[in-house]
Parts: structure tokens; C-alpha cells; sequence
């Protein structure tokens, strides 16, 4: 009889396994296809999808900005087409997901705990 744990054998469940998939090919995208350095150094840092795959929110930072992070964010928002195209060529899914690009503050928040830090010592 199985168990629950037998059925699922593998280390990730499948959203897991296609969000590592994507963020590796969007990050190729941005070093091979994409030249996004008019904004300053940009990365995607993680991905989030939907249980349908139909949905994706990526997640990216930048370091010393050009512009207003707001603007940044619009314009990158407005290339979704040409990141979908290039997707939809690299990963074998049935839909190609929809692409939101989310800008990710965290490395923002650590400097600004670890300077409180540095005050405090």
C-alpha cells in the first residue's frame, strides 16, 4: 500500500522545479538577449508561480539604479512581450506563463539593519 511520501519521490514539487527552471533561463535572457545595464547592475533574484504554472511573478534587484526604481519597473514591465518570446523558445510547457516583474527591496533592508547595526556597535 502507498504512502503519501512514496507517490512524491522528488526533492521539489513541480512548481518548485519550474520556477528554478525559469529563473535560470530569465537570467540567461538578461546576460545573452537583454541588455538591461542602462538601469544599472539588475538580477533576478527568485520566482514565484501559480499551482497552474499559468503565472509568473519575478522578482528582481538592482544595484545603483539610473533611474527612479518606479520607472525601472514600468519600462521592465513593458518588455514582458520579449521576455515571454524568449521563454516560450528556451522551456517546453504547455502555456508560457504570464510574466510580472516585482521589484525586490530586500538588499535595500539589509543594508539599512546592518548600518543600525554598525551605529549601535
Amino acid at each position: 500500500k502507498k504512502t503519501i511520501l512514496d507517490v512524491n519521490t522528488k526533492p521539489f514539487s513541480r512548481v518548485e522545479r519550474v520556477e528554478q527552471e525559469l529563473l535560470k533561463r530569465v537570467n540567461q535572457i538578461l546576460s545573452k538577449d537583454v541588455d538591461l545595464r542602462k538601469y544599472g547592475f539588475l538580477t533576478f533574484s527568485s520566482i514565484k508561480m501559480t499551482a497552474d504554472l499559468k503565472h509568473a511573478n519575478i522578482f528582481y534587484s538592482i544595484i545603483n539604479p539610473t533611474k527612479e526604481i518606479e520607472l525601472i519597473d514600468r519600462e521592465l514591465n513593458d518588455m514582458v512581450p520579449l521576455f515571454r518570446k524568449h521563454v516560450a523558445a528556451k522551456i517546453r510547457l504547455k502555456f508560457t506563463p504570464t510574466l510580472k516583474f516585482i521589484y525586490d527591496n530586500s538588499f535595500e533592508e539589509f543594508e539599512k539593519i546592518n548600518n543600525l547595526i554598525s551605529k549601535i556597535n
